[in-house]
């Protein structure tokens, strides 16, 4: 899950240092010479690459599925509401 920084501690305590570098995780597979990666937006292309990442039996596959920096559950939501009061 690409939320681009460290979305569990966001919602503790906000600032540009859960913010990190953007890397194209699904590109890994081309690095290492083996496996295969997909870059996902939208749910489509996720049951699209779940398909292909079960039928892919050579190696690993990476999934780099991109969210919203604030797309939360609202178990983690709970839960970082609780934590945030120690954090502060």
């Amino acid at each position: 899950m690409n939320n681009y920084g460290y979305g569990t501690e966001r919602p503790m305590l906000d600032g540009p240092f859960n913010d990190i570098l953007s890397w194209q995780f699904s590109r890994i597979p081309e690095i290492l010479g083996s496996g295969t990666g997909f870059s996902i937006e939208t749910e489509e292309q996720l049951d699209a690459a779940l398909q292909a990442a079960r039928a892919y039996t050579d190696s690993f596959s990476i999934l780099d599925i991109h969210l919203a920096p604030d797309d939360i559950s609202s178990a983690l939501q709970r839960m970082t509401h609780m934590m945030a009061k120690r954090v502060k």
